[in-house]
């Protein structure tokens, strides 16, 4: 890990009230703690939704010469982080985008 990124403010993540939870209040730490697992939690879902894009690309007889893919990604309190549809749900818009090198 390089010095700057072990030094950087945490992201705080603020999540949404789901039906049925009661909102409890989180000391600093715990939120902290709680946001950092959320956003891990969002980038392990995004390598993973862009391997299994990329794997069933690979297996496309005739591919395309570019494929451009766009989904969301929710952060929540239970699950971490979840694929959403793209839009005010969606914490994150991700964006994914491959070109083939084939002319």
């Amino acid at each position: 890990m390089n010095e700057e990124a072990h030094h950087s403010p945490p992201i705080i993540v603020e999540f949404p009230v789901e039906a049925g939870v009661r909102a409890v209040a989180l000391s600093p730490q715990d939120l902290a703690n709680k946001s950092a697992q959320a956003i891990d939690n969002a980038m392990a879902t995004i390598r993973e939704m862009s391997r299994k894009t990329k794997e069933g690309l690979d297996q496309l007889v005739d591919r395309p010469t570019e494929v451009q893919v766009t989904f969301g990604v929710k952060l929540t309190g239970e699950a971490g982080a979840i694929i959403s549809k793209v839009g005010a749900e969606a914490a994150l818009q991700v964006q994914v985008t491959w070109t083939s090198d084939r002319q």
